[in-house]
Formats: C-alpha cells, structure tokens, sequence
C-alpha cells in the first residue's frame, strides 16, 4: 500500500426512477458504448425494482443486470483500499511490525477468525511496547513454540508447549550473585558463560536462552532435561534476543480494542471528515455485520469528491437518483423533453424525438462502429419495442424503425416474436395490488409551481385484469400525499385497442384531464381513443392547460 496510483472512480450509467425496459437497456447499452469509446471504467445500474417485463427480458436474452443501487453518491466502498494485510490476536507483535514495514502502513486491523474487527495495532502502539521492554520488568505469557519462532531458535531441552510466565531478563551478574536474583520460572538470558549457565540452571529458572549459537555442556543439558527446564539456542546476542522476547507479546495484549471505524456504505465526505478531525492515519471499513471490508487512508482525503454520473432515458430532476444534484453530470441520452436539470459544467447531451433512447444508441453503435455483442442488441431491440409499443406509439419514427432492423440483425431475434413475449411478460403472478398499478411506473413531472404524477401501464385486455377502479383511486390519492403532488393520473393503456383509460387521483385532476382532453369521467375513468404516449399525447396537454392558468 506504498502510494499506489489512483484507479479512477467508475462512472455511473443510470436510468430513471421506477426503471422500465428502456432505462435499464439503454444504461446498459451506453455504459457498454461509453467504455468503448472512451477507454474509461462505466457501471450500468438500475434504481428502484426492475419490472416483469425487463426482468423477462434480462433472464431470455442471458443479460447480466446493472447494479441496483440506492444513490449515486460516493461512499467509503468507493475509494477504500481493500488490499489490507489482516492480523490475529494470536501473532506477535514482531510479526505485526514486519508486516507494517513491509507494507508502509502505519497501522493494522485485528479480527477473529469470522473476519470480525475486534481491535487496530498501530506504530504507535508498537513503539511505546519497545519501550516499556527495555526494562524487561514485566513477566511474559507465551509458549515456548513463540519464542522458538521469534527467535530462531533450536530447542536443547524441554517442552515446546509450555507455557511460560515468568520475567525475561538478561544475566550479567557473576555466577556467585546470579542465585539470589533468580525466581522460581524466571526466563534467563545467558551468553557462552559455563559458570553463569549453570547457576541459571541449578537456580530454579524456568527458562535458559543460550545466545550468539553459545554451547552447553552435556552434564548441564542432562539436569536441565531432568528439572523439565527449557533450554532454548538462538544466534542473536543478548540484548537483541531481549527485544525479540519483548516483541514476541501476541498483538491482543497490545492493540487497541473496538477501534473508531465507518460502514462501507457511509458517504465519503462524512468519513473524510471523521479520519481528519480524529488526525489518524487511517480508519478500518467494516460491513453491516462488523467483518474488515478495508482501510480508509489519509490519501484518501484528497479523492474524487463528487461522482461522475451519466443519465439515461431521463433528465428530470424529480426522476433521478438521489445524489445527481450534487455529482458532475458529465452525459444525458434521453428522448424527452428538457426538464431543468443543473450542471455544473459543460457537458454532452443528446437529446432527440424519437421513440426510444437504445434507439439513438443504435445510431451511436452504427456511427462508430462498435462491437455489440448479440445478447446487448436484443437487450436494445426489446427497450425500443416496449416504447414504441411496437410501432403503435404514436412516438415512433422512422429511425426507431431502421433501428429495430438492424438491431434484429445483430440479435438474430424477430421483432413480432419478441414484441408478443414482452407483453405478456408485463403483468407479475398472481396480479399485483393497487399500489403496484400506480407506482410501478409513475413518472413525476413539474410544470412552474405544480408537480403532477403520471403512472402508465401498457398490456393487452387491460380492463379484464385491472383491480377496481376505487383502490386505484384511493393509491393514486396517497402518492399524492406521500409526495406532496398537485394532482396525479394513472393512464391504463391497451396495446391492441390503442386506447386508454385515464383516472384522476380526486376533483382536482379530474378536472384538468377534462379540460386537457374534453372527454368527461365516467365512473371515476375517461376513455381516450387513440392516446398511448405519456410524453407524446399525455404531458403536453396538461402543460398547456396549466400554462394557461398560470
């Protein structure tokens, strides 16, 4: 983790809220483009749930689905360093810091054996060890196997399993004096001196540790084997086998325990904010569950701060993710009309009167001369049948029709084929309650002061499988209150009679559908022949109308 380039942020390729086919194809499809021709990393994603019938669409032609996700803006997953070294609580803390050198880190996560974070091991910790050890006052708990590790060493006698807890000290007393310094157990350290090693051995220590490879008579080895002391050999001298014992503490004993951390889901700038006001040098990223997901670095106070965003099939502020506000928008591809969006720099929008935005992606693939794989093609073919209703929309042109060509060229799929499985495909099993009629593809449009909400659905002999009319009344009723909506619509569009049916959430929207279309409400429902198009025949005439009395 030694100041490794910065890989970019990926970019963003989302549709709208309460995505149908085409924003989900159309963000798969530009992300695919964008990548192509760019060379910059693009991840399609979708909001919200995906509908039955791009789900259908998803599962037949074997496209992998965008990411879901729930905003667009950047969170500690985003630029967290997820190459991070992990320790035990079991390791030395000489292991720990060899780690650390190696690495370039100031400091380390410790988790339990389920990757939970149970404490954070850093420099400073370490050096204030070194430290206190210089002393060698404090009686140590480790098994002998850790110091035959720690410090290389060969085992002349004993068990490697025991357990040692006494203090580890160096001799440097005459043999003469040595006995009256010695405890019970006590761990010694002892350089090539007979005389000293054997007043160690007959003193009653727990421990000898032979340093600088020095030897050990054959008479002192067989009374250390019959007291059961252990009698290590290591190559280092005396005072560096000392700090060696000291760093062999198990890093539990040192770390600190339930350490600051963040979520991997926390927004970035919350974080930053949390590592600089803390003055650390980095902050472990956990998951919901606590298991180590990564470090946030003091580097990482400098990243990318907004998020690069590109839209599809939408650019009305009310139908894009949370967050696009504040990110930098860097492409629109839509087919509608131009709904206020703010940027904060010059950006690239295409933005034309067609029936479907694959269907000015098609145009862009062609243009370029893009690979498209046939699997994204019939991806694209569906969204542009799905918008056009097949050509019944009174949106569709003739380049969607060129498009639809080609693209059944590219997919090896026929149109009318496909168009009849999508249909079908429109309508969840077993038939979805009220709610579902109304927000499953509720668009929120604002003209001046007013915020109208306009659902659609589309599928064959619609009103034989519609719920009542007065549950879709009383759902359009509360969205209006959820959201605090002027009025709201449901339009109930039958594909084969190429009519609809549209109903009002109350007085109020009643009478702006009457004034829009001249067509009185019936029943709670007024009958439009010939309207298909929510944005072609559908929002133009309440625009008007509103216009009008503004």
């Amino acid at each position: 983790m030694k100041s490794p380039e910065y890989s970019p942020i990926p970019i963003l390729v989302v549709g709208h809220t309460n995505p149908d086919t085409d924003a989900v194809c159309s963000a798969l499809a530009y992300a695919d483009a964008y990548q192509q021709l760019t060379g910059e990393t693009t991840i399609a994603c979708h909001l919200d749930e995906v509908a039955p019938e791009t789900q259908w669409v998803l599962e037949q032609f074997q496209l992998a689905p965008p990411r879901a996700i729930a905003d667009v803006y950047l969170h500690v997953r985003d630029v967290m360093e997820r190459d991070v070294p992990r320790l035990r609580p079991e390791q030395t803390v000489r292991a720990a810091g060899l780690i650390m050198q190696e690495r370039g880190v100031g400091a380390l996560p410790v988790v339990d054996d389920h990757d939970v974070l149970i404490g954070l091991l850093t420099r400073e910790a370490l050096a204030d060890r070194y430290l206190e050890q210089l002393q060698l006052s404090e009686e140590i708990d480790l098994p002998v196997a850790v110091l035959l590790q720690t410090l290389e060493a060969t085992l002349v006698s004993g068990d490697a399993l025991r357990m040692l807890r006494e203090r580890a000290w160096i001799a440097t007393q005459r043999a003469d004096t040595l006995r009256h310094s010695i405890r019970q157990g006590d761990i010694v350290i002892v350089g090539d001196q007979p005389d000293v090693q054997r007043a160690v051995i007959e003193g009653g220590a727990g421990c000898l540790i032979l340093t600088d490879d020095a030897p050990l008579d054959d008479d002192l080895i067989a009374i250390a084997t019959e007291r059961a002391l252990v009698v290590l050999r290591t190559r280092y001298s005396p005072f560096a086998a000392a700090l060696l014992i000291a760093q062999s503490v198990p890093v539990g004993r040192v770390m600190q325990p339930e350490p600051l951390c963040c979520l991997d889901d926390d927004l970035l700038s919350e974080a930053q904010t949390l590592l600089r006001n803390q003055g650390r040098a980095s902050l472990p990223v956990v998951n919901v569950r606590g298991q180590l997901q990564g470090l946030l670095l003091r580097r990482h106070l400098a990243a990318q701060s907004r998020r690069r965003v590109i839209l599809t099939d939408h650019n009305h502020p009310d139908q894009t993710a949370p967050g696009v506000p504040e990110s930098e928008i860097i492409a629109i591809i839509d087919h509608h009309n131009l709904g206020g969006l703010q940027t904060l720099r010059p950006l690239t929008i295409l933005c034309e009167p067609v029936g479907c935005t694959c269907t000015l992606i098609a145009e862009l693939y062609q243009r370029n001369q893009l690979q498209l794989t046939p699997q994204l093609a019939a991806g694209m073919l569906a969204a542009i049948l799905s918008d056009t209703v097949h050509f019944r929309s009174p949106t569709t042109t003739d380049r969607d029709r060129r498009a639809v060509a080609w693209l059944e060229q590219q997919s090896q799929q026929d149109a009318a084929t496909m168009a009849r499985g999508l249909f079908r495909a429109r309508l969840p099993r077993p038939t979805p309650p009220a709610a579902w009629w109304v927000e499953s593809n509720l668009k929120t449009y604002t003209f001046g002061n007013h915020s109208i909400g306009i659902g659609q659905v589309e599928l064959t002999e619609i009103e034989t499988v519609m719920p009542p009319i007065e549950q879709l009344q009383a759902a359009l009723s509360r969205i209006v209150q959820q959201q605090r909506l002027t009025t709201a619509f449901l339009l109930l569009t039958d594909i084969l009679d190429q009519d609809s049916l549209l109903l009002a959430a109350d007085a109020q929207g009643e009478q702006l559908a009457v004034q829009a279309f001249g067509q009185p409400f019936v029943n709670g429902s007024s009958r439009l022949e010939h309207v298909m198009s929510r944005k072609k025949q559908v929002v133009p005439r309440i625009a008007a109308v509103l216009a009008d009395g503004s």
